[in-house]
């Protein structure tokens, strides 16, 4: 009768014990692959959120940058031909220094330096007179509502008290026009 009763306990105990088993290699084979799997899946979509994060802030400056050529746009953008360019740069700094009281000594007008999108305009311009016009030229010059550029200068003093020689390389950016036909 004992071995009986010992079949009879063994019996759920061996149960128990496959169902443990069967239950360990489902979670081997099935559950824990799964587990991993979407542990990398995780993973790879938290890289791809931060870069379209990254992608998101290059389009904003894009547009940011886009924005600001378009108001820069009409102030660098050139008129027809390289000898109607050069009169009007020599006359938007004739308009600035012709209200100072300087003396013009030289305007020498350089050649213009073509880039691949834009073309830049220079003109070397020395004067003389009182410090505080010539400051005011610069200021003038710096302020100006189109964009120009003081490549150079160069101050000298004279004998008359407050008195300078100056020398400036001013420049300006114009874009090159597409012309099509």
């Amino acid at each position: 009768m004992s071995t009986g009763k010992k079949n009879n306990s063994e019996k759920p105990l061996a149960i128990i014990a496959a169902i443990v088993i069967i239950g360990v290699l489902i979670f081997a084979v099935v559950v824990n692959p799964q587990l991993k799997e979407r542990k990398l899946r995780i993973e790879r979509m938290q890289k791809l959120w931060l870069t379209l994060a990254k992608m998101e802030g290059d389009l904003l400056i894009k547009d940011r940058i886009d924005n600001a050529y378009l108001q820069i746009e009409p102030l660098i953008a050139g008129s027809s031909n390289d000898q109607q360019e050069i009169s009007f740069f020599t006359r938007e700094l004739n308009d600035l220094y012709s209200k100072l009281d300087v003396k013009i000594r030289s305007l020498i007008i350089s050649p213009i330096v073509k880039e691949d999108s834009y073309k830049r305009l220079s003109i070397k311009i020395e004067m003389s007179g009182h410090i505080r016009n010539i400051l005011n030229f610069i200021a003038a010059v710096e302020t100006y509502s189109k964009p120009l550029r003081i490549e150079q200068l160069d101050l000298k003093a004279m004998e008359i008290t407050d008195n300078i020689q100056a020398s400036l390389v001013i420049s300006k950016i114009v874009s090159e026009s597409k012309n099509i036909g």
